[in-house]
């Protein structure tokens, strides 16, 4: 008879093991809390703001873990004595602990630095799911551990779950710090050109090779909105035109005595050059494609099938993916703009405030805007549009009820150019919250109580162009001090405009 006792796991071990189960299970009690916690941390307590901003030091260590455990645990499908079980828990207990560390972090940088938004929602919420199937998994590993059993279809399942909410999570990310197309974009670039609608021999050498290339590296500097040198190069029509420069920039028949050939052939150190030092020019095939299209007479109407010139139609074979390519992004860049401009419409219907799209920006940015009669608007109705936050090139808040604090938020707006605080409580405390906007170019203080000493913080303005302070108490002697130290920079004692 056999009277030996079942073999136990050594204490240290054992306690081991207790302590990476019951963190789990702390862990997803954690997680559910924070699920319904409340997004109202003080934003100006700077303790909250210091530990917040240790999350994307943080969040690097669970991504690298998890990704690294799932490997180890499919190369010991393949060879089970490959991979020590004293690794794996040690891997799954720190992705573990380093996934806590973050979200906690991430959350604490969301509440006291007032981020907001669907994007936001949508990374934090996907973070606590990640965070619970770790938890999860590592629980039971702990468990068929302890019980001396191979992983389960279960264990496998929540493991194939935190990799891919690991995933989604990442995404938005991405998505928050750079743009929604920042993970997605590159990948659609390695997808093969999408075929068109049109065959190759209905396409229009203008309007779908041409007109793309120019959109592309042109149209920045030559549209509506901002035309440099007069010179548009948005339409057939407008192509046709003379610029500043008298001439036109694309005469039928005539490459060399277009202006846009000449220039764009010109020496890359030339200051007439386009487009200007620093930025992509058209390539060796662009140029020859443009010069063959000019010669040809400029038609608006010609089709690659009618083209004859054997080296002409292998430029445009070679070129054609690229095209195609450009024309999905301008397509899904308008598409992204127009469902942005959608999300934005509501919201501005329930605070009581106009979002439109910014004519001067190109359409590529929004505008803000008061109703009027206007609606009680302050900080915390602006912060709910803080995921849109580097999106917006022009607000006007003119006779709302923000202060100085809401400066903070406004400061966030990386791509402000204009901003109207006409009428408001605004006192000038607030202004260095945007000095660091690196394009406000204009700022409208009309009919606010300033203070001469907080007027003084527009000197570390970097671009500052323009600046409204009719009906302000400011005295001579400060206006006077700002022109004389920054003589570039137009101090108009006008009301100025509301938008």
């Amino acid at each position: 008879m056999n009277n030996q006792k079942p073999k136990t796991l050594p204490p240290v071990r054992f306690l081991a093991s207790w302590t990476v189960a019951g963190f789990s299970l702390l862990t997803v009690a954690v997680y559910g809390s924070l699920y319904l916690a409340p997004f109202s941390l003080d934003p100006q307590n700077p303790f909250w703001v210091v530990l917040g901003r240790f999350h994307p030091l943080v969040l690097h260590f669970p991504i690298v873990l998890i990704l690294l455990v799932t490997v180890l645990f499919l190369l010991a499908l393949l060879k089970p004595a490959f991979v020590n079980p004293l690794l794996l828990r040690g891997l799954l207990g720190a992705s573990m602990l380093f996934s806590f560390l973050a979200i906690l972090a991430g959350y604490l940088l969301s509440v006291s630095e007032a981020y907001s938004g669907p994007l936001v929602s949508s990374h934090f919420y996907g973070a606590l799911l990640t965070g619970t199937f770790v938890s999860v998994t590592a629980f039971l590993y702990e468990g068929q551990v302890r019980s001396k059993k191979a992983p389960t279809p279960l264990f496998f399942g929540f493991l194939l779950l935190t990799n891919a909410s690991l995933a989604y999570t990442s995404h938005v990310g991405g998505s928050l710090t750079h743009g929604e197309s920042y993970l997605s974009e590159p990948l659609k670039a390695l997808l093969p050109a999408t075929t068109p609608a049109k065959t190759p021999e209905e396409m229009l050498l203008y309007g779908d090779v041409l007109a793309t290339i120019l959109e592309t590296r042109c149209a920045n500097c030559h549209n509506q909105n901002k035309s440099k040198g007069d010179l548009l190069l948005t339409s057939h029509t407008a192509l046709l035109q003379a610029g500043k420069s008298k001439k036109k920039a694309v005469i039928p028949g005539d490459a060399a005595g277009s202006e846009l050939l000449q220039r764009v052939l010109l020496p890359e150190e030339d200051d007439e050059r386009m487009p200007p030092d620093g930025k992509p020019g058209l390539t060796e095939t662009e140029i020859s494609l443009l010069h063959f299209w000019v010669e040809s007479g400029a038609s608006e109407e010609l089709r690659l099938g009618q083209i004859t010139n054997d080296s002409i139609l292998a430029q445009l074979e070679q070129l054609m993916p690229d095209i195609l390519r450009a024309q999905h992004k301008i397509i899904a860049e308008k598409e992204a703009f127009e469902a942005a401009q959608r999300e934005l419409a509501e919201l501005a219907s329930e605070t009581g405030i106009e979002i439109i799209p910014d004519d001067l920006a190109n359409g590529k940015y929004f505008g803000m805007k008061m109703k009027f009669p206007p609606a009680s608007f302050g900080s915390e109705e602006l912060q709910q549009f803080s995921g849109y936050f580097p999106y917006f090139s022009r607000v006007s808040l003119a006779s709302s009820d923000v202060s100085d604090d809401a400066l903070f938020f406004i400061g966030k707006m990386s791509q402000l150019r204009r901003l109207v605080l006409q009428k408001t409580a605004i006192t000038g405390e607030g202004l260095p919250y945007l000095s660091d906007i690196p394009a406000l170019e204009e700022l409208n203080l009309s009919f606010t109580p300033l203070e001469d000493g907080h007027l003084l913080h527009l000197l570390s303005f970097p671009n500052l162009k323009k600046v409204y302070l009719f009906g302000t108490p400011i005295s001579e002697a400060v206006i006077e001090a700002l022109r004389q130290h920054r003589p570039e920079m137009e101090i108009i004692l006008e009301e100025g405009p509301f938008y």
